[in-house]
């Protein structure tokens, strides 16, 4: 669309841009054009029309925002030129939305918003349609739904989050306007599972999610669905199976979280909505991974001090680099594989090093991983 004008309005948090999207259009004769993020929670949507119209949406955008989290910014730009590549150009397609109403919880970390998305999902006849983070751990899901059920199961979704951790805010937008659908999250493109139990644990770092992991896989018979990349930090394991076996592997996994490194929640979820597995538990991409070898990990805030420690490691013993992932937040960690002796050595050398340059978060030795566990690992 060939328009005059443009606005912006970027919120801290997604329920107040889709709650201020949704009204901009509404309120005056302007299109949703796209949407961006930029992180730590900070979101932007751009609308198009003529500039009269643009300055009555904005308005009414960033009052509507205010009500459920920070306006940072809104602008006019009238006669934009050069504004083709923006980022919000590439921001998923336009999905329709029909009739039905909206729901959408908004949480900062996946455990609470995992647990609200199966009570929404168990208390009233919604849909589940996908989840998405905006940076700073904060995440969201939405529902779909006739305007009593998407209520109903937003009230239900919002006490059994706050159990978990922090709920953000919850939104209800009866009738979406056009247009509103590139805003939500993809639609969860997995088959529809059922299980005994659900069993997440949540941490702020890779290496303590290793250790939580390893001690939930051997403490029981549980199936590994996936691991979740948040951000902020953050790391979610999801695993699956019979109630006592989740139960278990959810108490040991939060007690070797707690001694590894940050656990910032666990959840144990009892006969899960098989719309819930299909949003967040479907089964991750796996890698084939040496067996027989002890595994140890090092992780800093840092990246000059990972690289050093990791220098420091490889001279130090004979052990052999295995990969390396950036969680955020400043997080980075690496890995190494070799025998017992061997990596407690390297991981010794890389300790003392990675401390002279950086902040050293967390070290791990696991002298026996299992492959239930190291295949999903994401280094």
């Amino acid at each position: 669309m060939s328009s005059p004008a443009i606005g912006i309005l970027e919120t801290r948090g997604m329920a107040a841009l889709i709650a201020a999207a949704d009204v901009m259009v509404k309120a005056a004769q302007v299109e949703i054009a796209g949407r961006h993020g930029v992180g730590s929670a900070w979101v932007t949507v751009v609308v198009e029309g003529e500039v009269a119209a643009i300055e009555a949406a904005l308005r009414a955008g960033q009052e509507e925002a205010a009500k459920y989290g920070e306006v940072v910014s809104a602008e006019v730009i009238a006669r934009p030129e050069g504004l083709d590549q923006m980022p919000h150009r590439s921001a998923a397609p336009d999905r329709p939305l029909g009739t039905q109403a909206l729901g959408i919880l908004e949480t900062r970390g996946l455990t609470p918003l995992i647990a609200g998305a199966d009570a929404m999902a168990k208390a009233a006849a919604v849909s589940l349609g996908g989840w998405a983070s905006i940076g700073g751990a904060v995440v969201h899901t939405a529902a779909r739904g006739d305007v009593a059920a998407v209520q109903t199961a937003l009230d239900a979704g919002l006490a059994a989050a706050a159990q978990s951790g922090d709920v953000i805010a919850t939104l209800l937008i009866p009738h979406p306007a056009a247009g509103l659908g590139r805003m939500l999250p993809a639609p969860p493109a997995a088959e529809v599972a059922s299980c005994g139990a659900l069993g997440v644990l949540e941490t702020t770092g890779y290496v303590a999610m290793v250790g939580a992991g390893d001690a939930a896989v051997k403490s029981g018979q549980i199936e590994v669905s996936r691991i979740n990349i948040g951000t902020g930090g953050r790391v979610a394991l999801l695993f699956k199976g019979n109630l006592d076996d989740v139960q278990a592997a959810v108490e040991a996994g939060a007690a070797a979280a707690r001694q590894v490194g940050e656990l910032n929640a666990s959840r144990l979820v009892s006969r899960p909505a098989p719309d819930l597995m299909a949003c967040f538990a479907a089964p991750g991409p796996r890698k084939e991974r040496a067996n027989g070898q002890a595994l140890g990990l090092i992780e800093t805030r840092s990246s000059i001090g990972l690289a050093m420690a990791m220098d420091q490691m490889l001279k130090a013993a004979n052990v052999e680099y295995e990969g390396s992932y950036k969680v955020g937040y400043f997080l980075t960690a690496s890995a190494v594989r070799g025998d017992v002796a061997a990596v407690q050595a390297a991981l010794d050398a890389g300790a003392v090093e990675a401390a002279k340059h950086g902040e050293l978060v967390a070290i791990h030795l696991i002298p026996r991983a299992y492959t239930q566990l190291t295949e999903y690992l994401s280094h």
